[in-house]
């Protein structure tokens, strides 16, 4: 392939590309604050005057009174810049979502031009247009973090791709690579799989003929990505004291590496599911609905599609390379957030595979194109090509409503995944909010009903009856927090708090002596603090 002519972006298919964009992301203009665009842009003083962006380094993602966690200095200073700039209205930040989704879909259509024939740069990049599963990315305004992500991360292939073939993998090369990587990293996690990605587009997409030239220059590359990317993270380091991914979702607290696969086995046919035929979407993916593991069924479905899509990439490999590459794609920029490495805040989200569709879609472009050379096939694949993309548009054209405003995301939430708990949840904290507790108590009572695996649930629950003065009632809403997470501090304070307003000293005591037990220092003063205390019951 060195030195092999490519086809020139033809002008009629970037049109028709971001008239796909437009039609399936547009909508999303009219869309307000909702969900995490309120404590990360619309309340958080952080962005609200504009800074250098070497102060943003030096912050975490998530405000200090929130959870100060993450690390997305340059997604946060380009929220700042909008947030001068459109005054604080909401649709300047989803005109940037707008703008930013129809460059990476032109990056997608110009990565698959050097990697597949005409037609199939053509469906790789119209699928990304359209792809249902990004509208939480492109409809929520914290999900720019992943557009970003995702234009530096292909743009970095895209030039990869071409100083490979062209052979001027030199000095230049590398140092735009590196600022990609960096810029990818900053903007979210994901991005550090960067050199990965490269590492995988030159095994699949360059014979073993065209990698024997110049080995030195390609090992040199790689060797300075990769210092690149060991720098990021120890700059992360530096700010946050940690390199993993906050605090863990229910059911993984206290996991290690043998519980979170056994956990996260059964989101693998989610993910197939989401990636390949998105027609049920949630905006919180949440058990005993998703990743049950009450079963053996679930984990058994996950583990066959990962054995699966490892067969046929094997099988693809030597008759379309960027089949097996998409899929290999897929698969590495799903490793940060399988909580496999590390566990994250979440088990499941849509705008977690932003990136990984890129790989699904260029697979899907290599096939499409496959058979559309076949004459016989030719109209009955444009149809059915046709049928999907417009399908396609209208469900992402419908999706983008969803993301209005919380009263609707909400709503919404509880009617896509009823038997998910995190519905429930959300929708408590949202009328603990709005003033409305005993509403706010009725929806936490609800998803404790349907998982009692999240200690958040009952640390909040409880506390809206401890605000009450109903100390009482709230204590053993408490004590079911703690079992489900012994470790979980703010959760132990409220019972010993309200142990000790009732009277309850020794109970008081022994909570407080089991914490500083597992470690938690922050008791020891309580504990003398109760002894001192003879607090009158109320």
């Amino acid at each position: 392939m060195t030195g092999s002519a490519r086809p020139r972006p033809a002008s009629a298919a970037l049109f028709l590309l971001l008239g796909l964009v437009l039609l399936a992301t547009a909508r999303s203009l009219g869309n307000g604050f909702a969900f995490d665009d309120i404590p990360i842009v619309a309340e958080n003083t952080q962005i609200h005057t504009l800074a250098s962006p070497w102060v943003y380094a030096q912050q975490s993602y998530w405000p200090p009174d929130n959870l100060g966690d993450a690390y997305r200095p340059w997604t946060i200073w380009c929220f700042a810049i909008q947030w001068a700039v459109g005054a604080g209205a909401p649709w300047m930040f989803h005109l940037t979502n707008l703008l930013l989704v129809g460059a990476v879909t032109v990056a997608v259509y110009w990565l698959g031009l050097e990697l597949l024939p005409p037609l199939g740069a053509i469906v790789a990049g119209a699928l990304f247009a359209v792809h249902p599963v990004h509208v939480e990315a492109t409809g929520n305004i914290v999900g720019q973090g992943e557009i970003w992500m995702a234009l530096f991360t292909v743009v970095a292939a895209l030039i990869y791709v071409r100083a490979r073939r062209n052979d001027t993998l030199g000095a230049r090369t590398r140092i735009g690579l590196s600022v990609l990587l960096v810029l990818a990293a900053a903007s979210k996690e994901q991005g550090i799989v960067l050199p990965g990605l490269l590492l995988l587009i030159e095994w699949f997409a360059f014979d073993r003929g065209s990698r024997s030239p110049k080995p030195r220059a390609v090992a040199t590359t790689f060797i300075v990505l990769a210092v690149v990317g060991v720098g990021f993270l120890a700059g992360r380091f530096a700010v946050l004291g940690d390199l993993g991914g906050g605090p863990p979702a229910a059911g993984l607290e206290g996991q290690a590496l043998f519980g979170r696969i056994r956990t996260m086995l059964p989101i693998a046919s989610d993910w197939a599911r989401l990636l390949i035929w998105p027609r049920a979407l949630s905006a919180q993916y949440s058990p005993p609905a998703t990743g049950s593991t009450a079963t053996l069924a679930p984990g058994l479905l996950g583990g066959a599609v990962l054995v699966g899509f490892a067969l046929l990439a094997w099988v693809s490999r030597r008759r379309s390379s960027t089949v097996s590459l998409g899929i290999a794609w897929t698969a590495l920029a799903l490793l940060p957030v399988s909580n496999v490495p590390f566990p994250t805040g979440v088990l499941l989200a849509d705008r977690t595979l932003f990136l990984p569709s890129v790989g699904i879609v260029l697979a899907a472009g290599a096939l499409i194109g496959h058979l559309g050379h076949n004459g016989r096939r030719q109209w009955l694949v444009a149809g059915g090509f046709a049928t999907v993309i417009g399908l396609g548009a209208a469900r992402s054209f419908s999706r983008q409503a969803v993301w209005h405003d919380n009263p609707t995301l909400f709503a919404q939430t509880i009617i896509d995944q009823p038997g998910g708990y995190r519905g429930y949840f959300i929708l408590g904290r949202e009328l603990v909010r709005r003033g409305e507790p005993r509403r706010a108590a009725a929806m936490y009572q609800r998803a404790a009903d349907l998982f009692a695996g999240d200690y958040r649930v009952f640390e909040e629950w409880g506390q809206i009856l401890r605000t009450e003065h109903h100390c009482e009632q709230a204590i053993p809403i408490f004590e079911r927090g703690v079992r489900a997470y012994e470790d979980g501090t703010t959760v132990r304070s409220r019972l010993f708090e309200c142990l000790l307003a009732l009277g309850r000293t020794d109970e008081a005591i022994a909570v407080a002596e089991a914490g500083v037990a597992r470690g938690l220092t922050e008791f020891k003063g309580s504990i003398e603090r109760a002894r001192k205390s003879n607090p009158a019951p109320r």
